[in-house]
């Protein structure tokens, strides 16, 4: 049986292919990071967050702790943070708080726009409030830190909430991320430009006068005919 021929490619082909390509390379890669930049900045919703820890407290007024009842007390406290972020995520929590900031958002756009998260390990969780205004997003974390106590109390009065961190005024949105965006369009830009300039190279069964044709069949090339139409074009335009 005969053989079929295979071609094989070398790095230092593909990185003739790419020299070639560069300039069309770096205009599309340059094309895409411009045309995301602009599109994040200008076209893109931008949404601010702002956000407030809140801490479950169990500690008594005891005076004679032992180091058991502190470890239980933490992991009480613990296990009750989970409990807690249940209980928030109710329409009822989320009713209150609308009723709170004078129902400015409803209660499904407040469920929606507020979120609950723990790291499971300390007695601290966080709420998270994100909208499009920042001076909204403030305004309902203060709420938040105003209406969640009051709300678990009346559930669960074993426990407390206390504000750690109060929530803050947000001075850059926290989407869409403009730098994340451009890196990711930048190295986008770039491998479809070079995956286009190597398809193009190796669908092109052209042949060429250069040193590549060379390496067909493994022969040297003793002669070659120039291109008589181009020659006789370059001198009737020198005559004219």
């Amino acid at each position: 049986m005969e053989e079929k021929d295979e071609i094989v490619i070398s790095l230092t082909d593909i990185w003739d292919i790419i020299k070639r390509n560069a300039a069309f390379i770096i205009v599309i890669t340059l094309i895409c990071a411009v045309g995301s930049f602009f599109v994040t900045r200008y076209f893109i919703p931008k949404s601010y967050t702002s956000s407030i820890q809140l801490y479950v407290d169990t500690s008594t007024d005891s005076e004679n702790k032992t180091n058991y009842n502190i470890l239980s007390e933490q992991t009480y406290a613990q296990n009750l943070v989970a409990t807690y972020i249940k209980m928030l995520n109710t329409n009822t929590f989320y009713t209150e708080l609308s009723e709170h900031i004078n129902n400015k958002y409803t209660a499904k756009q407040l469920s929606e726009m507020v979120s609950f998260s723990s790291d499971e390990k300390t007695e601290i969780f966080d709420a998270k409030v994100t909208s499009s205004s920042p001076n909204d997003s403030k305004l309902i974390a203060d709420a938040v830190g105003e209406v969640t106590p009051e709300a678990i109390s009346r559930l669960k009065s074993k426990a407390t909430l206390k504000i750690v961190d109060y929530a803050q005024l947000p001075t850059a949105p926290s989407s869409p991320n403009e730098k994340r965006n451009v890196i990711i369009a930048l190295i986008a830009g770039l491998v479809i430009s070079v995956g286009i300039s190597l398809l193009r190279a190796f669908l092109d069964k052209k042949m060429r006068y250069n040193e590549d044709m060379t390496m067909i069949g493994d022969i040297p090339i003793l002669a070659a005919i120039p291109n008589f139409d181009a020659v006789n074009e370059s001198n009737g335009k020198k005559k004219r």
